[in-house]
């Protein structure tokens, strides 16, 4: 199965852990929201400097990481207590001084990475100012969260010490953990999107089919959901199976459980696809017939060539088992198109419009 950062049996049990294990709301263990020391980064990175992640170099025009100035956002981050007695940092970063903002929780597996690589830019930080570096990482070398920050979109996500806490999370806790972003003070709760990338499919359809959303903008995962089973030489012939022989070589079970979890979800859905990848076929004859039959609202990009890739433990990314800072590697071209129609999309589907940030692409520092 290409690209899965996790092996599906651990994805099927990290859903069911996620989705039938009830606890507790996650709760506050910081009194106050601790805020970005924006001193920690005091120079600009220059015009070509990319993330370390990515390895192609960004398409003229096109955004691909987008520059934030300094002065111009609010980064901050509040320690909760899952439900499980684990802890986990929930970060955001806002335009300064914004009101009535739309938002954007994301589930992408480079928010945790960053937020704990090793390497830092600075050797002069104090502990805190490299935990907070690291943890608003995301915002600033990520093409998904610099760009959606920098068109004034607020964005929020989680970060722990390993995965194991992530996936301790139980659906409440996911509430709560949406609940937060909802009411903070900048956000406007009517306008809340949900971002995901393929690795965490089974997550996010889950959840949203638990939660509204102003809208889903999901990866295409191109694999089998909520299975324990690889199912991969299914999807390399998929092209030439129907629906119905697909179900009946895979598990026709999950059938069922497509149905049962897309009849709930009553958020409108953005589906990114690449018709060159090994599961498009399998995609539409699976995950897109479910969406039409459960008359899901559903809308799909087609952007080809991969996006992202990513170097799991072990070097499989058909066997391995993601580790806490997996390498994320970024196609600037095809990204870029991502970029563009995700913040297109959240843009018509809010009813707040978002003001965004000045780029200071043609600058050498910041002043």
């Amino acid at each position: 199965m290409p690209l899965l950062p996790l092996s599906p049996r651990r994805l099927l049990c990290f859903t069911l852990s996620l989705a039938l294990t009830a606890f507790s709301f996650a709760q506050e263990e910081d009194g106050e929201w601790s805020e970005f020391d924006a001193s920690v980064e005091t120079v600009s990175p220059s015009a070509e400097y990319e993330s370390p992640s990515a390895v192609s170099a960004a398409v003229e025009n096109v955004p691909f990481r987008r520059r934030i100035m300094r002065e111009d956002v609010t980064i901050r981050s509040k320690t909760l207590r899952l439900g499980s007695g684990k802890k986990v940092r929930l970060v955001y970063g806002i335009p300064k001084k914004a009101k009535n903002v739309p938002a954007v929780f994301v589930l992408d597996v480079e928010t945790n990475a960053l937020a704990n690589a090793s390497s830092i830019r600075s050797f002069a930080m104090t502990k805190k100012q490299q935990r907070d570096y690291l943890e608003a990482s995301y915002l600033l070398r990520s093409p998904f969260g610099s760009n959606m920050l920098g068109n004034g979109f607020a964005v929020a996500y989680i970060v722990a010490d390993d995965l194991e806490t992530l996936r301790s999370a139980r659906t409440p806790d996911w509430i709560g953990i949406f609940d937060r972003v909802r009411d903070l003070k900048a956000v406007d709760g009517n306008n809340v999107f949900l971002f995901s990338t393929r690795e965490y499919a089974n997550l996010s359809v889950y959840l949203t089919s638990r939660y509204n959303f102003s809208g889903f903008i999901l990866e295409e995962p191109g694999y089998l959901l909520f299975s324990n089973k690889t199912h991969e030489d299914v999807i390399k012939k998929s092209e030439r199976l129907s629906s119905e022989e697909i179900w009946r070589s895979t598990d026709p079970t999950r059938e069922f459980v497509y149905e049962q979890v897309f009849s709930r979800i009553n958020t409108p859905i953005m589906l990114i696809r690449n018709p060159d990848s090994n599961g498009y076929a399998f995609s539409e004859k699976t995950l897109i017939s479910k969406l039409n039959q459960t008359r899901s609202y559903y809308e799909t990009i087609e952007v080809r060539g991969i996006g992202r890739d990513l170097t799991v433990f072990g070097g499989s990314s058909e066997t391995g088992v993601i580790d806490v800072t997996p390498k994320v590697s970024y196609y600037a071209p095809t990204v870029s198109k991502w970029v563009s129609e995700i913040i297109a999309y959240m843009r018509i589907n809010s009813s707040v419009d978002p003001v965004a940030l000045r780029d200071p692409s043609n600058m050498r520092s910041w002043k």
